[in-house]
């Protein structure tokens, strides 16, 4: 590997590392056990996955809200008629 490639890779992993640090602290305030911290590299300390919870689910479907496109179709709909 070249000069550049080696900077890339190391500084991927320390992304990763400070991520996991982030959401292991997130979960200790939140007392929330932490077995496996690597885990939480690509998942939310606070996120229950359950998809119909209204503080993990998706607004839209939840609270049944227009997206944001949805919104602007609307308005431009209604300079047309």
């Amino acid at each position: 590997m070249d000069e550049q490639a080696k900077i890339k890779h190391s500084k991927r992993i320390q992304q990763k590392e400070n991520h996991v640090k982030k959401q292991v602290k997130i979960a200790k305030v939140n007392k929330i056990p932490v077995d496996e911290p690597h885990r939480l590299q690509d998942h939310a300390a606070v996120n229950c996955g359950d998809p119909s919870c209204t503080l993990c689910g998706n607004p839209r479907k939840v609270f049944k809200e227009p997206t944001v496109q949805e919104k602007s179709f609307k308005q431009t709909q209604l300079w047309i008629d």
